[in-house]
């Protein structure tokens, strides 16, 4: 691993101003096709606001500066975004109009949850229709919590604007890198989309595409093969810590009726220091600050600090990319926290989202109880809790049936229990208001709730059944894999599968490799190559006091078993030399649910713990398997499944070529420096 102290990385990235139209007219397929700018030197990038934008210096009136009356305005603490607003849009059945077309009945036709799924190929329905949306990434500051801090936007908004589709309709975004003082890449992941007909356009620089350079841009068209609730981030170095994210709602069937469709409730923990800074430590050499607690906690982009106690003092320089930000502790008290309402007697739906970069979310609404009907992008039987647990990347959907009390107010909330071992943060709470139609909004819910802290461990097995019923592949290959923190050869810190760390080639993507028949790759790519295999069983062993929730690319997985070495469970990391741990529980080859085993995209892996899953390889390519939490991934904890890329759709020839000539141009003029693995 390169010395921290030698380079500098990426900085984090976030886009600007999306836009969406819908055709009118039913298209056929798209090409896929790369749109970009002309190749050479980058076009002159236009600035945010008038007088030009300076990132360094806000004006009075720039994003991060407090109103005359000492409290936060909107544009100040997150951008243009109107998520966690009273006037946050509900959402129907179904998208309707808008420039597209008009539907008397589900465009999804005689589907349902029980006799289709999007797992299965050639279930997903045809619809004839493209939603276009345009994204533009640049570089602000904003006060999310209170605090000042830079960061990375997409359209100015915090979190970024939602992507809406139907089950079957291809989605297009273009994604306009303009990230400024200083530039650096980008690259944009459609997380649970399965990309079956078009692998290039998963969003991982150094797989299916070189990295966005500033300047220039990309589209990206897939289908909306899945459905249900999702989001998209950044996939370079950690930059979905610095801003980069925003929700999906792919419409499709549901088993159970509601009466109101809130829509996206995105959890996040916060911290107040550029990503890159952190990336340098949870890369380093001094084993204290590994992992990095979060400063806070946020519900739609909003939380409250304390200001009395600041997280760094204004004499820090937090290194930033290439330059030291010049940022000051500046931080405004009584910052406003989301709001949401609810009608009394009606059952609404709420899509939880963990955009986080580390923490294990506990989401719960005081006196309310929460019915589950999907997990990730997988409707399950419904089965109710008192509260929600969500690894970073993880979605669940919920159903809350509202009092008879119009008059009624109460706190949602989103802890990190658990300490270190779970993510851990200095300040574990984010509130926010749930108003009934007749209550008093300038007062604050009263309620409390006396809910146990749990593990940070997902739902048990027996509750989480699919509803579409799918038995695993027989005769799959098992792969075991071993989770550990191990030092390198220079003393600094790697997340390893197997003894190794990846680290990406952002000049060189393996998908387009192996497309052609060169199946030889580099040893730090971890690429394992599965042939022939039509199913696999991934055998995972944590030898760490972590948790990690492992998403795959591309797939849906089969949930065979998980479970913990309950002799030892830590509450807190002891901070030693280190890294010197226990060894991991191992699995005893027990099947949970044997004929229909619960599916999704992204698992929490217990600390000291083990997780058994299967995938049927039936999506042929290239796919990275990788804890999400940022600052392990950054550490290298990924592999890359590899299989039958003979039978891979045909990468269009300009998508990979036009991307890697800009960015071959920007980065042999500007000079990359990668702290991390790039992932």
């Amino acid at each position: 691993m390169t010395n921290p102290a030698a380079t500098s990385s990426a900085y984090s990235a976030a886009w600007g101003d999306a836009q969406s139209s819908f055709d009118g007219p039913p298209h056929g397929r798209p090409t896929g096709s790369a749109d970009v700018f002309p190749h050479g030197p980058p076009a002159s990038l236009p600035s945010h606001g008038t007088p030009p934008y300076n990132p360094h210096q806000p004006a009075p009136s720039s994003p991060g500066a407090a109103s005359p009356s000492g409290t936060l305005n909107n544009e100040a603490q997150v951008g243009d975004s109107y998520w966690g607003t009273l006037d946050q849009p509900t959402y129907g059945s179904w998208l309707n109009g808008n420039g597209g077309p008009t539907y008397d009945t589900a465009p999804w036709g005689n589907k349902t949850t029980k006799n289709a799924d999007s797992s299965v190929v050639g279930e997903t329905p045809v619809t004839n229709v493209t939603r276009y949306y345009n994204m533009t990434v640049t570089r602000e500051r904003i006060s999310a919590d209170g605090v000042l801090r830079d960061v990375l936007l997409v359209n100015n908004q915090f979190p970024g604007p939602i992507i809406e589709a139907n089950w079957g309709d291809w989605i297009q975004v273009t994604v306009n890198n303009q990230i400024q003082s200083p530039g650096e890449g980008t690259s944009m992941h459609w997380h649970g989309m399965l990309q079956r007909e078009t692998p290039w356009a998963d969003g991982v620089p150094s797989i299916g595409q070189c990295p966005i350079a500033p300047g220039h841009s990309l589209t990206y068209t897939y289908r909306a093969d899945m459905y249900g609730t999702t989001w998209y981030h950044s996939h370079y170095s950690a930059q979905m810590a610095g801003g980069i994210a925003g929700p999906v709602i792919v419409h499709g069937p549901t088993q159970s009726d509601y009466d109101v469709d809130v829509g996206p409730v995105m959890l996040s923990d916060w911290y107040h220091i550029p990503y890159f800074a952190i990336v340098a430590d949870a890369v380093g050499t001094n084993y204290s600050v590994i992992p990095p607690t979060s400063d806070s906690v946020i519900i739609n982009g909003r939380g409250r600090f304390n200001c009395s106690n600041p997280s760094y003092s204004s004499d820090s320089n937090w290194l930033a990319l290439n330059w030291n930000s010049d940022i000051k502790w500046t931080c405004v008290d009584n910052a406003p926290r989301s709001q949401f309402r609810f009608q009394s007697g009606k059952v609404h739906r709420l899509r939880l989202i963990n955009h986080g970069a580390n923490g294990v979310q506990k989401f719960s609404i005081d006196g309310h109880k929460l019915t589950i009907i999907a997990t990730d992008l997988v409707p399950t039987v419904p089965y109710t809790v008192d509260q929600v647990t969500l690894g970073v990347g993880q979605r669940t959907d919920v159903l809350v049936k509202a009092t008879n009390n119009p008059q009624g107010s109460v706190w949602m909330r989103a802890e990190l229990p658990g300490g270190e071992p779970c993510g851990g943060s200095d300040s574990p709470l984010a509130l926010a208001p749930i108003y009934y139609e007749n209550a008093d909004t300038s007062k604050d819910p009263t309620t409390t709730s006396s809910l146990p802290e749990t593990a940070c461990v997902n739902d048990n097995l027996v509750n989480t059944v699919p509803e579409y019923a799918i038995v695993p592949g027989a005769n799959a290959w098992t792969q075991d894999l071993s989770l550990t923190l191990d030092l390198n050869s220079t003393g600094h810190f790697e997340f390893r599968i197997n003894e190794i760390a990846y680290r990406a080639d952002y000049n060189y993507p393996v998908l387009p490799q192996v497309a052609a028949g060169n199946l030889t790759t580099e040893r730090e790519w971890n690429v394992y190559n599965f042939g022939q295999n039509t199913s696999i069983i991934l055998n995972i062993t944590n030898n760490m006091p972590l948790t990690h929730p492992f998403h795959m690319h591309g797939h849906n997985f089969y949930v065979l078993n998980f479970g913990d070495n309950t002799t030892h469970q830590p509450t807190a990391l002891s901070k030693r030399a280190g890294p010197t741990f226990e060894n991991g529980a191992v699995w005893d080859g027990s099947v949970i649910n044997p004929s229909n085993p619960m599916r999704r995209d992204t698992l929490l892996v217990p600390s000291y713990g083990f997780a058994a899953i299967q995938i049927d390889l039936t999506n042929p390519g290239l796919w990275p398997f990788h804890c999400h939490i940022a600052w392990h991934l950054s550490a290298g904890q990924i592999m890359n499944i590899l299989y039958r890329p003979e039978d891979m759709e045909a990468i269009p020839k300009d998508f990979v070529a036009d991307t890697c000539a800009d960015w071959d141009y920007y980065s042999a003029r500007n000079g990359v420096s990668q702290i991390d693995s790039g992932g």
